[in-house]
């Protein structure tokens, strides 16, 4: 079987750059890789060595790349005083070599301050983003070509992600997780960081693959992780006590008592939450949806659907659709 290509993500290091912009979005992606996903790292910077905020020395850097393809991902970590160190001779070679690199297309993240460095670049222009509180109003007075977001944990606008302040930049790098690589694997990280998986910028909830994971009972979690892993399969309550070495009296009753609804609640609202994804990401048809899903018709699907949601699975797509 062929390895898929790894994807090429760079983390563009400058002096005074903020350690937790660096390592928060760093962990998510290790965490990513250690899930199985195909994942290269790089650390580039317009100099070979850099001094961290904080004074951690960065050496051996490799240089900015000379060409970036449309699949590959530029993560630009904030720097402390962002508008005096973007005007720095590192800083003005990485402006332009962003500026050079923007008619290939990658995708852009930007971690607080580092908005400052994707404008400066003329990547924000005409675009929704948003940047560290503190700075928003400066921010809006220098660039106000950007469409700046108040009160907004991150903000997607087709392949640019901006992230508010420093942590959030670890919800704005699982969202982008979930976007390359299913929501089951960024709630996968998220559960190994001990973190909450808030899907959107503007939506708080917990996701579908989180809920129901508060308790301690091994055995459940490992048909929660069957059920997540293996989300086309029909999961019968017979397979799911097989694959926990329980009865199917014992699963029903332990997920009753841990999580509070049965075996067959939870495999329903982890389908019906990969169908939603799917409408959102897609226009594959309601029948394939279906069978990805696991259930032998579209009209089965729609029997389970109709009991999570008001709106048909067309109606969804129509609101969501991204």
């Amino acid at each position: 079987m062929t390895m898929p290509t790894p994807r090429q993500f760079y983390f563009v290091l400058l002096n005074d750059t903020l350690p937790l912009d660096l390592a928060g979005p760093l962990q998510v992606l290790l965490e990513a890789q250690r899930a199985g996903q195909s994942i290269d790292i790089h650390y580039v910077s317009a100099e070979d060595a850099q001094i961290m905020d904080g004074g951690l020395r960065l050496h051996q850097l490799r240089p900015l790349p000379a060409k970036l393809d449309a699949t590959d991902v530029v993560i630009l970590p904030g720097c402390k005083d962002a508008f005096v160190t973007y005007n720095n001779p590192a800083g003005l070679r990485t402006q332009q070599w962003l500026k050079d690199q923007a008619r290939y297309d990658p995708y852009i993240l930007s971690i607080c301050s580092g908005a400052v460095l994707a404008a400066k670049a003329g990547l924000m222009e005409n675009k929704a983003c948003t940047t560290h509180f503190a700075l928003i109003e400066r921010f809006r007075s220098a660039f106000r070509a950007c469409k700046v977001a108040d009160n907004r944990i991150f903000v997607q606008d087709g392949k640019l992600f901006s992230s508010a302040g420093i942590s959030s930049g670890i919800d704005m790098t699982l969202h982008f997780v979930s976007v390359l690589f299913g929501e089951h694997i960024a709630a996968r990280v998220a559960r190994e960081m001990l973190v909450y998986f808030r899907r959107s910028g503007q939506d708080p909830q917990l996701s579908p693959w989180l809920c129901h994971r508060n308790h301690m009972h091994r055995a459940l979690h490992q048909v929660q992780d069957l059920v997540c892993g293996q989300i086309s399969s029909p999961h019968s309550l017979q397979t799911l006590a097989s694959a926990a070495h329980l009865s199917v009296r014992q699963l029903s009753r332990l997920f009753k008592q841990n999580l509070g609804i049965t075996p067959g609640e939870y495999v329903s609202g982890i389908k019906v939450a990969h169908a939603k994804a799917l409408l959102s990401r897609s226009n594959i048809q309601i029948e394939a949806i279906a069978d990805a899903c696991g259930y032998s018709s579209a009209r089965h699907f729609r029997r389970i659907w109709n009991q999570f949601e008001t709106l048909s699975p067309s109606q969804y797509r129509q609101a969501h659709q991204q």
